[in-house]
């Protein structure tokens, strides 16, 4: 069987099915679409699917860090912020002054800050616990919802988390008070052409009309639709997860990073993204053992060279058959994919 006669068994009704659907996209560096395939449905309750489509709109969760770090890195290039200004983050966000948290703002941006996720990590969940107690209620938001004491002293450690939220935080204090996703559609989304992009469905009903659907997998094995969307009713922009995308859009910025013409970041800029970041890459490979955290990140490579650049994981060995030294991928939870290949001048995303 082909590939593509593959991807339509797994994605479509019958006995071979093991997804709802899904839409892979692949592009260039001319940014020619080169690869497009859309199986499947929005939906695995009949009533209410559709059949999938690239202009099919997914809540891409943390796929929306890379468009934070984009934007942060904007900022840094018009002097407002500094990636290696240990001071810098208790200056602008005053919930970590006391006591002070000594942290580059490039700590936040690679995952090596000390912030975690709750859910990924049982010291989390026992503080979170300890918290609801012992404290006062600390209301909605990012500001409420993402404040947590940190893991290990910045540097001495890796974990995905948090931080990317504090960063759009940053973004938008450093800016006026412009909220996050104006931000974005000022200086990114309308540049690009972006207009299937929102981080809140109910001002874009365009939008929520083309979300797809989400599914589990219950104990039998089965298929069973869940909610899609759990930040829909945050009253924040959350940089680490809150997009609503297409895949026609998305690959909009990938392109633009593949190609580096200027469009979003300097060159030099977007070049500095696909350098290794960690100095001790001992603590990313620990992580990347988690059985969670682990295929969510390695997005289906395996490798034994692993660093992080400024968006994203880099791989640093040549894969046969998969990508070249120098790739950057990273994942939604939802299960979505996206990969910058620049030796072999292709970008792309798996939606589903």
């Amino acid at each position: 069987m082909t590939f593509d006669k593959d991807f339509g068994v797994a994605a479509n009704p019958g006995p071979g099915r093991r997804i709802p659907g899904a839409v892979l996209i692949a592009a260039n560096r001319i940014g020619n679409i080169v690869y497009l395939n859309a199986q499947g449905f929005t939906s695995v309750d009949e009533s209410l699917a559709k059949p999938i489509r690239a202009d099919t709109t997914f809540w891409v969760a943390s796929c929306t860090k890379l468009v934070t770090t984009v934007a942060a890195l904007q900022c840094v290039e018009k002097g407002l912020l500094s990636l290696d200004d240990e001071h810098q983050l208790s200056t602008i966000l005053p919930e970590y002054a006391s006591p002070s948290v000594l942290a580059g703002f490039d700590s936040l941006l690679t995952h090596s800050s000390g912030m975690g996720y709750d859910f990924m990590s049982p010291a989390l969940m026992r503080w979170r616990s300890w918290d609801k107690e012992n404290s006062q209620p600390r209301g909605e938001g990012v500001t409420a919802q993402c404040f947590q004491p940190l893991l290990f002293e910045p540097g001495e450690g890796w974990e995905c988390g948090v931080s990317l939220d504090w960063v759009g935080v940053m973004i938008e204090r450093i800016n006026g008070g412009l909220r996050l996703g104006e931000y974005m559609k000022q200086n990114i989304w309308d540049p690009l052409g972006m207009d299937s992009t929102t981080m809140h469905l109910g001002s874009r009903p365009d939008i929520q009309q083309r979300l797809c659907g989400a599914s589990v997998r219950s104990a039998s094995g089965e298929l069973e639709p869940t909610p899609p969307h759990p930040l829909k009713d945050s009253k924040d922009d959350r940089g680490g997860g809150g997009m609503c995308i297409s895949p026609n859009d998305y690959i909009k910025i990938l392109v633009a990073l593949l190609k580096n013409d200027g469009a979003l970041l300097k060159p030099e800029t977007v070049r500095s993204m696909f350098e290794p970041q960690l100095r001790d890459r001992r603590y990313l490979n620990s992580f990347l053992d988690h059985p969670l955290g682990g295929p969510m990140c390695r997005a289906g490579v395996e490798s034994d060279a692993w660093n992080f650049g400024l968006g994203g994981i880099l791989n640093l060995e040549n894969v046969d058959g998969v990508c070249k030294k120098g790739t950057m991928s990273w994942s939604g939870l939802p299960n979505l994919y996206w990969w910058i290949d620049p030796q072999s001048g292709l970008c792309g995303m798996y939606a589903s």
